[in-house]
């Protein structure tokens, strides 16, 4: 598909027969002129299609549907929004990373016997892999971080330390539940992936905003992380809850950045544009956590996402947290 090709095919969608979140953005081609974030979602979208033809015109249809509701349902919308363009960052990333060997992509592929798909699988002779991405809905959570002076970021107090804690004071709750529901449903979508092929990585992508210290902490937290002995997710015997068909997790820091640039704030951090997913020994980074009930996820893979051990090294954020205190400058 070519990029006159992608853009007729965006003016003849929902997004310009109703109200939509980037209609705006698109418009302005048709005013010729052009907005970079409307160019940035153009250039993801043809570079996938080019790896999977297809892609383009589902990217659109998806965006598309997310339009014209009453204005009390608009913020579903947008951060359905936000979870597309999530899938698209990262997908974007995997079919334009320069492997070292032949590749396959299969777009919302099928194991057989499932009717759950990941976003992409990659194949190529050393390894089969599955990526599923997830980006929570953060709008919320945001107000009462913005609005609390302490946050609570795993669950590691007990209810009488809390009190001391918060000193009777409203606090942001974790936002660990997400986590834990990203992690279900990538378990059971690799799982007949991995009856298939018993050497199948399955690898879950969560794309977060600025404060990656959340999943960071819910994921490895000594006292409740999900990948821990001491996991506050269990089954109905009290065991924690394992997801081993879930071999790792990486941690993206993005989100803010599709909020700025759609609202013309511009990039941060080094950001070229809206679906810029970065340089690999660039700031912000991406982390990698492995399940210890998982498989070793191959080095190139790690490569591909840019992906680090989360490590205090890497700035405070990038480690796990008991407890945040917001000081208002």
């Amino acid at each position: 598909m070519k990029e006159d090709e992608m853009y007729a095919y965006i003016f003849n969608s929902l997004i310009f027969k109703r109200w939509h979140w980037y209609g705006h953005h698109f418009m302005q081609r048709l005013r010729g002129g052009s907005h970079p974030f409307a160019e940035s979602i153009l250039e993801a979208c043809l570079a996938c299609d080019t790896a999977m033809p297809g892609y383009a015109k589902r990217v659109v249809d998806l965006m598309a549907a997310a339009s014209g509701r009453e204005k009390n349902e608009r913020e579903r919308d947008y951060e359905q929004l936000l979870q597309l363009l999530a899938e698209l960052l990262v997908v974007r990333q995997v079919v334009t990373f320069e492997w070292s060997f032949p590749v396959s992509f299969h777009s919302e592929p099928r194991a057989a016997g499932s009717k759950r798909n990941p976003e992409i699988t990659v194949a190529g002779p050393q390894f089969h892999l599955g990526v599923e991405v997830k980006a929570p809905a953060l709008l919320e959570h945001q107000r009462k971080r913005a609005q609390n002076e302490t946050q609570i970021p795993a669950r590691a107090f007990t209810p009488e330390r809390l009190k001391i804690v918060t000193q009777g004071k409203e606090f942001t709750l974790p936002r660990d539940n997400p986590v834990k529901d990203f992690l279900i449903s990538a378990d059971a979508k690799f799982a007949a992936f991995k009856r298939a092929d018993p050497n199948f990585i399955g690898l879950l992508v969560i794309v977060w905003d600025d404060h990656v210290y959340e999943p960071i902490s819910s994921l490895i937290h000594d006292d409740a992380g999900l990948f821990t002995d001491n996991s506050f997710a269990r089954d109905a015997n009290g065991e924690p809850l394992r997801f081993s068909n879930v071999d790792g997790v990486v941690v993206i820091r993005h989100l803010h950045q599709f909020v700025n640039i759609a609202g013309d704030r511009g990039p941060v951090d080094g950001a070229q544009h809206a679906l810029d997913y970065g340089r690999a020994g660039e700031f912000p980074w991406k982390v990698f956590i492995e399940n210890p009930q998982g498989h070793a996820v191959p080095e190139v893979v790690l490569e591909c996402f840019q992906a680090l051990p989360p490590s205090p090294v890497l700035g405070a954020e990038y480690s796990p947290k008991d407890l945040v205190w917001w000081f208002r400058m």
